[in-house]
């Protein structure tokens, strides 16, 4: 498995809702590879600070393909992303979608 963290650009709202659907296809056809995802989201629950992704893969080069190839990645929505291997060795079976 690998996580992938990217952190948001300020001030890309209107650029995400523009993306959105597209990025919404994408993923669409990858939920197999994806063991977890979700926004990082400051105090106030509101505001965007970024992504985290857990990706079910071989390697990571095919991690960072899929990462990259996000329409929301390809359209600038993140100042940097970050892929480590990561093994969930704690709390797996307690994961639950909000």
């Amino acid at each position: 498995m690998f996580i992938s963290i990217l952190a948001s650009k300020p001030d890309v709202a209107a650029l995400r809702a523009e993306i959105k659907p597209a990025h919404d296809e994408y993923w669409s056809t990858r939920s197999d590879r994806l063991t977890l995802a979700g926004p990082l989201l400051s105090d106030d629950g509101a505001t965007r600070l970024g992504q985290i992704l857990i990706l079910d893969v071989a390697d990571k080069e095919t991690a960072d393909s899929i990462v990259r190839n996000d329409p929301f990645v390809k359209a600038g929505v993140f100042a940097s992303c970050t892929t480590y291997r990561f093994n969930a060795s704690v709390g797996g079976d307690r994961l639950r979608m909000a």
